[in-house]
């Protein structure tokens, strides 16, 4: 327990010295996290070395931050941009998508007889980091603007099309339309609740 609160205070100071620096040299505060969590994990000066308190951090970081920038958003406003936010998100991830399968089929990973290496790189390159993403609006104070609306329905739209995926990844070989329609009624559960 000691070496947890050691750790969160480690890790606090550090980013927290990082971020001025950034501050004041007017770059991107991610790039600042980034580096400070490099900077003292167990690839760099190793002062935050366990893999519990690495996995308790990095879990309270991202809960942190997304219930701050959850405080900053209106549904209301997301939903009202509905259309173009569908029309934007299939056209990028069915876009990304096929472009994917074609570049690496063409480099050499298989596709079919059990080997799905391309449909998992495509759908991988198909996806956008919410996180830093929503982060970078947000410090930009972009969240509620027009284009900052259709880009955060884009990635939540992004995000349920990846739990889909990995709802349905264990299948793919032998996909049925049960296993489908099971993935698509929890992933609806999960948005319905999330809306409520």
């Amino acid at each position: 327990m000691h070496e947890l609160i050691r750790d969160i205070t480690l890790c606090i100071l550090f980013a927290w010295m990082l971020g001025l620096l950034a501050h004041f040299s007017r770059q991107p505060l991610i790039l600042a996290y980034l580096i400070a969590g490099f900077c003292i994990g167990p690839f760099g000066a190793g002062w935050v070395k366990s893999e519990e308190s690495i996995s308790v951090i990095s879990e309270l970081g991202l809960i942190f931050m997304l219930f701050m920038i959850g405080l900053e958003i209106d549904l209301k406003k997301i939903v009202r941009a509905g259309k173009v936010i569908l029309l934007a998100a299939g056209g990028q991830l069915l876009g990304g998508c096929l472009l994917g399968v074609l570049f690496f089929v063409g480099i050499g990973p298989s596709l079919g007889g059990g080997h799905f290496d391309a449909v998992y790189l495509c759908v991988a390159c198909a996806l956008s980091s919410t996180v830093i993403i929503v982060k970078v609006l947000y410090e930009k104070r972009e969240l509620d603007t027009l284009p900052g609306r259709i880009t955060l329905g884009v990635l939540v739209l992004q995000d349920i099309f990846a739990i889909l995926f990995l709802a349905v990844q264990p299948s793919l070989a032998n996909l049925q339309a049960s296993v489908i329609l099971l993935s698509i009624g929890r992933v609806a559960v999960l948005v319905a609740a999330a809306l409520l």
